[in-house]
């Protein structure tokens, strides 16, 4: 029998959603028949943000996951909500995270923002038995020399994903986890680009590609769906094979 995943009469809040991953993700659980809704922290960002897609318009708001009277407001109108996935993240370049201020302005994004989230979702989750995605990295599992707190955030991204699973278990709401590798996004565009790391990491590359953001959409929809029913507290590696190498 085919496995149809339709998603319709179905709602989803995709942080960071205006742009890279997230965007992909959004336009996917569109595509799947999901009301959607994005977040960015920045007008600029939501200005820039194509919001129109064939599957439907996305609907987008500001939001700063580092601000939980934003999120609390957000959430105070927002009805229900069967799926959060957590795209929300930021970085610091050139080993600038060194600074205490910065490791901690990207943790608490990356982080713990993604713990507010799913803290300040979770009586709506439940009350639609939901499920959470969470975007942890390639570097939840390799060293992030000159992105050191980049590299933490992610890899404890893993670790709560697993505990808030084993926790909310009993509340019936799902979380798991997505560990993209190399996309092609405003983010990793910088390696892309760069004449020396850009062929290095071409050549590990199984798949002789980058990523893109869709690449990200099948994997979140199908966590979400009921294929996935009995999936919970795991990060999925979606990255062409680059850390099979």
């Amino acid at each position: 029998m085919a496995h149809v995943i339709d998603f319709s009469g179905k709602r989803a809040l995709v942080t960071g959603g205006a742009s890279g991953i997230g965007y992909g993700i959004a336009v996917a659980l569109a595509e799947a028949g999901a009301e959607v809704t994005i977040t960015a922290r920045s007008e600029e960002s939501l200005a820039a943000c194509e919001t129109k897609t064939p599957y439907g318009e996305l609907e987008a708001v500001r939001l700063d996951v580092a601000d939980d009277k934003a999120i609390d407001t957000l959430l105070e109108d927002f009805g229900d909500l069967d799926f959060l996935v957590n795209s929300a993240g930021t970085i610091v370049r050139a080993g600038g995270e060194y600074e205490i201020a910065k490791f901690q302005h990207v943790m608490d994004i990356n982080l713990t923002g993604t713990l507010r989230m799913c803290h300040a979702c979770l009586p709506k989750l439940a009350m639609r038995r939901g499920a959470v995605v969470n975007i942890a990295s390639m570097m939840s599992y390799f060293a992030a020399p000159h992105a050191p707190a980049y590299g933490a955030s992610k890899t404890a991204i893993v670790s709560l994903t697993r505990s808030l699973a084993v926790a909310w278990a009993e509340h019936h709401v799902r979380i798991n986890a997505i560990a993209p590798g190399w996309i092609d996004t405003k983010l990793a565009r910088p390696a892309l680009e760069d004449p020396d790391r850009g062929p290095k990491i071409m050549a590990r590359l199984p798949m002789k590609r980058w990523g893109t953001p869709a690449d990200m959409g099948g994997t979140a929809v199908f966590l979400c769906s009921p294929d996935a029913a009995y999936l919970t507290g795991v990060t999925i590696p979606v990255d062409g094979g680059y850390s099979a190498m």
